[in-house]
């Protein structure tokens, strides 16, 4: 028996025995682990639920911790491996493709981990850098229709959720584009912002200043409908690509073995946190809406992106040894 769950077993036992509450947890310091550099959409999410869960949770204390790289396999390995009963993941659309097309990956997010709750979900966005010879979608697709190749585009890492987007579009659009994967969206930016690259799929929320402070431009965007905060910003399906939509979502997991007392415990504290119009506002200003939802409902939205972006990993014959 894994040893949090046997030490809750225990806990549980000692405290009926002596008249207490079945549990009480978290009894340490709650670690939350990120997959991507401080900044970036997956940090700053998290950081706003983390203040708030706080006081969901009897003032406990929150640490949020980052660990870029491998678009957010290296995060996903120390949180399995903490077996402390107390480490839980920002769990992403981007570590779900990394653990499909990444063969050397060693999590299966179904099979390792017990999905929690979603926290919120938003836009990713085409963007161009000041420097690129483009000015909006239709430019972008003749100049990359002219120039094989000679378009590069950052996104958080390779497999994560903005290079899929791209390997969507190439093939929708047949157009041949360089992908120039960073250790996560912060430093994407920084590269776009730069003029280190011709474009970027990103997050609308840490984009978004450079966005409207004109240092870089918004092509389009993949939600189904346009955002409020771009709204002169066309879709990819106005633009062409009828069907399309690749929504940036971020919950919270932990591992396969947290006690499922535990898991509902942590999924209502999480409700009760985003029922906050503080929050809400917050999470407005950085491009995303809050979506707590139930461990069924996030574990099922899990799968189903699951059979989307493996479908098209397939088609496009992509992996990484």
């Amino acid at each position: 028996m894994p040893r949090p769950v046997k030490s809750f077993i225990v806990a549980c036992v000692i405290a009926v025995a002596l008249g207490l509450p079945a549990f009480a947890w978290p009894d340490r310091p709650l670690r939350i682990v990120v997959g991507f550099q401080a900044g970036g959409s997956s940090d700053v999410v998290t950081r706003i639920a983390a203040d708030r869960l706080r006081g969901q949770l009897g003032g406990a204390t929150i640490i949020v911790e980052n660990k870029p790289g491998a678009a957010g396999a290296i995060a996903a390995d120390a949180t399995l491996n903490a077996r402390d009963g107390h480490t839980l993941l920002t769990f992403s659309d981007s570590l779900l493709t990394t653990a499909l097309i990444n063969k050397s990956v060693r999590y299966q997010p179904l099979r390792d981990f017990r999905m929690i709750s979603l926290l919120c979900e938003g836009t990713l966005v085409l963007l161009a850098s000041p420097n690129a010879p483009f000015r909006d979608f239709q430019e972008f697709v003749a100049y990359a229709r002219a120039n094989p190749g000679k378009i590069t585009y950052a996104s958080a890492g390779i497999g994560s959720h903005q290079h899929l987007t791209g390997e969507y579009i190439s093939a929708a659009l047949k157009i041949d584009l360089t992908h120039v994967p960073t250790r996560g969206g912060a430093q994407a930016t920084t590269d776009l912002v730069g003029g280190q690259v011709d474009a970027a799929i990103l997050g609308l929320g840490p984009t978004l200043p450079h966005i409207r402070g004109g240092k870089v431009r918004a092509l389009a965007v993949t939600q189904a409908s346009r955002v409020p905060q771009l709204p002169d910003v066309p879709t990819l399906i106005e633009l062409g690509l009828a069907g399309f939509t690749a929504d940036q979502w971020f919950g919270l997991a932990g591992p396969a073995d947290m006690p499922p007392a535990v898991v509902d415990q942590m999924a209502k504290a999480v409700a009760a946190a985003l029922d906050d119009d503080a929050v809400r506002r917050r999470y407005d200003e950085v491009g995303f809406v809050t979506r707590p939802s139930t461990p069924a409902e996030f574990t099922e939205k899990v799968r189903s992106q699951e059979a989307l972006w493996r479908k098209l990993i397939a088609d496009r014959g992509l992996k990484i040894e």
